[in-house]
Parts: C-alpha cells; structure tokens; sequence
C-alpha cells in the first residue's frame, strides 16, 4: 500500500469512530433510562479514544501537512481529556461533541487533500 493509501484509509476509520462516538454519546442517556446500561462501560469510552489515536497517528504518520497534523493532534488531546473530565464539569460533555465534530472535520479534509495528490 502506498502512503497515501494508508492515509486515506486511516482518514476513513477516523471520521466514522468520531461519528459514532458522537452517536453513542448521544444515545447513551436515552438507553440508560431505558435500562439498556452496556452502552455506558468505561471500555467503550477507552476504545474510541484508542482507535481516534490510531487513526490519527497513522493519519500524520508522514507529517504530509503540518498545518492539518497539528489539527487534528490538538482536537484528539481536547477529545481525550473531555471523555475524561466528563464528570467534572457540564463543559467537558459540549467539549466530546465539539473535539469529536473536529476530529470529522479534520479527516475529511485530509481525504480531500489526498484524493487531489
């Protein structure tokens, strides 16, 4: 595979974990006062912010553009440490959709970027 393939794809599995991250965040208070209380495990949580990492490593693996790279780097740390303040502060919660939405945004313009290369 070539770099930009490895790119390309990585940018994929980002964008759709951030989504439903963003999906199950959503959900989860719903389902919960529906009884439905797997959604909520704290390994749940921990996979998206490992596989958000993931993507976004092998995304900036090359340093192809610095300015995108540095982007999604700093959406990532604000993501982890919303999920992870969550129940500190009303903030953190606003702060996961905001980082997660970030995150999308960042993907899809570095597919965009790659798709012209």
């Amino acid at each position: 595979m070539t770099p930009t393939k490895n790119r390309y794809w990585a940018d994929k599995l980002g964008a759709i974990s951030s989504f439903f991250c963003i999906i199950h965040c959503l959900a989860v208070p719903t389902l919960l006062s529906m009884g439905i209380g797997f959604l909520s495990d704290p390994i749940i949580t921990f996979l998206f912010i490992l596989v958000a990492f993931i993507s976004i490593y092998k995304t900036t693996q090359g340093n192809f553009m610095k300015g995108i790279s540095v982007f999604l780097w700093i959406a990532f740390t604000g993501f982890a440490i919303s999920i992870l303040l969550e129940e500190r502060a009303e903030i953190f919660e606003y702060g996961m959709f905001i980082f997660s939405s970030s995150i999308i945004l960042g993907h899809f313009y570095n597919m965009r970027d790659c798709l012209r290369t």
